[in-house]
This record gives C-alpha cells, sequence and structure tokens, in this order.
C-alpha cells in the first residue's frame, strides 16, 4: 500500500538468484551465483563440499514458503524496538463491500487519509490527539480471502478507540500495544488457515510490509557486490504466475557454485514423491537436499531423459 511519507517497502518480487556464472552447468541447469545462497559453512548444513545437490530454490519473496524467510533476514538488523508501542488493528466490514479485492483498494486509501488525520491532530471529546511519529504497516489475508492492516506506531502515546472506529468507518479496528516478539511473529506470514487469494494472485504487485521515514533503522554498511543483469519482467507477469513459476525451480549447487533447475513439477510434491527412493539410496541429506551422482538422478525431477 502507498501511504504518505514512505521512506521504505517491501513487494513481492519475481526470482532473484543474481549474476550468472561464466560457463554452463554440466546438467544444463539455468546458472545464477546468488551468494546469499552460499549455505554450506553453516556447522549443521546437509552441503557436501565434494558433491553436487539439488536444494530447494528460496526466492526473496514474502509469498514463498521458504522466500519469506530471507525477506525478514534481510529486514531483522534494520527493525526498531517496538516493545510496548501503540500497535492498531483495522479490519473491514464485508458486508461494506462486494468482493474482497473492491475492500482492499478502498481501505488502504482510507488508512491513508486516517493516517493524515492523526498527523495532522484530531479533537476528540474535548482533547487533541495527535501522531506524528514513524510508523509501519503490514497487511495480512484471512481465510476468507479479505485483508486487514496491522500498524506500529514508535510512540508510547494513548488513542481511545472510539477514537479510532469514527475515523476508520469501515469496520472494527483495535488499540493495543505490541511486543517485539509479536511484531516479528507478525512478519512472518502473509496469510492464515489458506493459500494466497486468487484476486491477489492476479495483481502484478503488492506491498506487503511498508515502513515510513525514519522507522526502520539505518542499513548496516555492506562490502560492494558485483552487479547484476536486471531481468526485465514481462508485462503478463503476475504475483500468481511468478508463485507458479518459482515453484518448478531448484537450484543445483557445485561446490560454491548455484544453478536454477526447471522441474517438471513443484518442487514440494516432487520431493514428496521421491524422498523415500533417495533416502533407500543413500542420497537424501536432510532438509530437502538431495545428492546427485549423475543425469538419472535428476530424470525424476525434470521428466527428461539424457
Amino acid at each position: 500500500m502507498n501511504t504518505p511519507g514512505v521512506g521504505a517497502g517491501v513487494e513481492a518480487t519475481p526470482d532473484r538468484c543474481g549474476a550468472p556464472w561464466q560457463s554452463p552447468d554440466q546438467f544444463g541447469a539455468r546458472s545464477s551465483g546468488d551468494s546469499k545462497e552460499k549455505e554450506s559453512t553453516k556447522p549443521n548444513s546437509p552441503i557436501k563440499e565434494d558433491k553436487i545437490i539439488l536444494r530447494p530454490y528460496n526466492p526473496i519473496s514474502w509469498f514463498h514458503p521458504r522466500g519469506i524467510h530471507r525477506v525478514i533476514a534481510r529486514l531483522l538488523p534494520r527493525l526498531p524496538d517496538v516493545s510496548g508501542k501503540l500497535f492498531l488493528t483495522f479490519t473491514v466490514n464485508p458486508l461494506l463491500y462486494a468482493n474482497p479485492s473492491a475492500a482492499f483498494e478502498h481501505s488502504r486509501q482510507k488508512l491513508r487519509r486516517v493516517f493524515y488525520a492523526l498527523r495532522h491532530g484530531v479533537e476528540w471529546e474535548g482533547k487533541r490527539y495527535v501522531l506524528k511519529e514513524p510508523y509501519a504497516v503490514k497487511v495480512e489475508f484471512c481465510e476468507s480471502e479479505w485483508a486487514h492492516f496491522h500498524a506500529i506506531f514508535l510512540t508510547r502515546r494513548f488513542l481511545p478507540g472510539a477514537l479510532l472506529t469514527e475515523l476508520w468507518g469501515l469496520g472494527r479496528p483495535n488499540v493495543a500495544r505490541i511486543s517485539n516478539e509479536k511484531f516479528h511473529y507478525l512478519l512472518k506470514y502473509v496469510t492464515k488457515g489458506g493459500g494466497l487469494p486468487n484476486w491477489v494472485k492476479s495483481r502484478k504487485r503488492l506491498r506487503v510490509f511498508q515502513a515510513s521515514r525514519g522507522f526502520l533503522l539505518t542499513e548496516p554498511k555492506k562490502k560492494p557486490e558485483t552487479k547484476r543483469t536486471k531481468k526485465k519482467r514481462r508485462p503478463s507477469d503476475t504475483l500468481g504466475e511468478r508463485i507458479e513459476r518459482q515453484s518448478k525451480i531448484a537450484l543445483i549447487q557445485d561446490g560454491a557454485h548455484f544453478a536454477q533447475l526447471q522441474l517438471s513439477e513443484p518442487f514440494d510434491e516432487l520431493h514428496g514423491r521421491n524422498i523415500l527412493g533417495a533416502a533407500e539410496a543413500g542420497r537424501y541429506l536432510g532438509q530437502a537436499y538431495y545428492e546427485i551422482n549423475d543425469t538419472e538422478d535428476l530424470s525424476k525431477w525434470t521428466n527428461q531423459i539424457h
């Protein structure tokens, strides 16, 4: 969502695996050299340095079951201390709208107007309430496909629930305090009890988390990264299409090098069918990692006979 004074936001992104290798992969996989995928140095990693490994593809995406953890990992160093800070939740009354999509479009516009009013001050029962502190907004989708919004303001000011209900007018808002633990938990999911709504999948983009200027901490200095060639997104590339495409990709790891492998079916479905046979052959390494000895081992994943 686009709120006034926005300084940073995170949205759904297409496949992001970095710059290509200089040489083609021996199994014909599409190359990508994302240093963020280098987990072989972790103490409990199943990676064997001298082996070729097939492993899950984890795009940096709010809408991927594993990729969302990469999004959170990037955000964590910049999250402020929100313990005891003002925590607002805005829900929408379904009876006011024809469908969840229409409700989302209208309610996010209304949310901007609510924040604008609070920033400039609102008179309520003889008192004036002003919220000029930085804030962040996180959108969440229920199993019923309706969206609601969580907002955290970096203030301990009191805000009457009745005042917020009057300003919102689209459903029942809630005023509370939040802890760091709850805040981090809120970031770990976009939907609860179901998949992403179809109307969301049909969109080309959607801001899941957005912070106003001053909410996020200054980003730590990083070592200069190698320039990466940006992929041109196709005009018809919707969230649903990207999710579907990402579900049918695995990574091939050969030492410090990575390559994308196009699968015949979603990774999780193939993983469920192949795990027993690979375990019996001693090729399953845990954590959905597989040791690859020859091209025949890949045929069960790509459905290609080499």
